[in-house]
This record gives structure tokens, C-alpha cells and sequence, in this order.
């Protein structure tokens, strides 16, 4: 939303391009360093009991904003799924994630051939590249 908000603003006249945009990139500097100092404080990179600690709290202070915000939509949004559930989402994601890329680099050499044939393939039947390989093949039976 502040990016969307910069984004829009323009830069005054009197100011040059360059240190308006010097000034957005340190206002967002800032404010990632903000947002990585908080995390850090909070215990995020420490042991896993400390997060599922700070996930509770996190959730206990979500909860009557949620709710408030949730009593004024026309629907009915379904709870939030408990910490258990999320862990086993988690995990599966991470190690399907971990599978594809595996295979990705395992295919690498055939896919990158195939792929090299193709291009070769459609760059060889292209008229122009005809054209210019015959004029070599021409120049040097000469």
C-alpha cells in the first residue's frame, strides 16, 4: 500500500528524477530493515517453540480484528486452520517444491537439447537464414 501510495505521488518539478528515486529507495530500505529488525526481536529465527509462542500471540491479537472485520462482510468466512493442519500443508508444499526442483535439474541436460534442436530447427527455416548460409557455402566452393 506506501509503495502503491509512492508510486502515484510525483516528483515536484524543482527536484531532479534522480534523488527523488535515491529517496524512494530509502524509504523502502527502510522500511524492510524496519519490518526484518521486528521479525528478528520477536523471536521469528529462533527455536521452533519460540515461533509457535509468537504464532499464538499473533493469532490472539488477530482474532478480535478478524472477527470485527468479519461481522461486517455479507459472508461467511471459514475459521483459521490450526497449527497442525498448517504444519502438514506446510511440509507438503516444501517437499513437493523440493521434488520438482530436483527433477528440473535432473532433466536439464535433455531439455536443454531439446530445447537447443528446436531453436536450431526453427532458426534453420527462416529464409533469410537460408539465404545467408547458402552464400557461405557458395563463397567458399569458389
Amino acid at each position: 500500500m506506501v509503495f502503491e501510495l509512492l508510486k502515484i505521488m510525483s516528483y515536484p518539478k524543482y527536484l531532479n528524477p534522480f534523488y527523488y528515486n535515491l529517496g524512494l529507495f530509502a524509504v523502502k530500505i527502510g522500511l524492510a530493515s524496519a519490518a526484518f529488525y521486528y521479525v528478528k526481536e520477536e523471536g521469528i529465527w529462533k527455536s521452533s517453540c519460540e515461533s509457535e509462542k509468537i504464532y499464538q500471540k499473533l493469532k490472539e491479537t488477530a482474532v478480535p480484528y478478524v472477527e470485527k472485520a468479519t461481522s461486517q462482510l455479507p459472508i461467511e468466512l471459514p475459521k483459521l486452520p490450526e497449527r497442525n493442519v498448517v504444519s502438514s500443508i506446510v511440509k507438503e508444499s516444501w517437499n513437493k517444491g523440493v521434488l520438482i526442483t530436483f527433477k528440473f535439474i535432473a532433466d536439464l541436460p535433455n531439455n536443454t537439447y531439446k530445447w537447443t534442436s528446436k531453436g536450431v530447427d526453427t532458426v534453420r527455416q527462416n529464409e533469410e537464414i537460408k539465404k545467408l548460409i547458402g552464400s557461405f557455402s557458395n563463397e567458399n566452393v569458389k
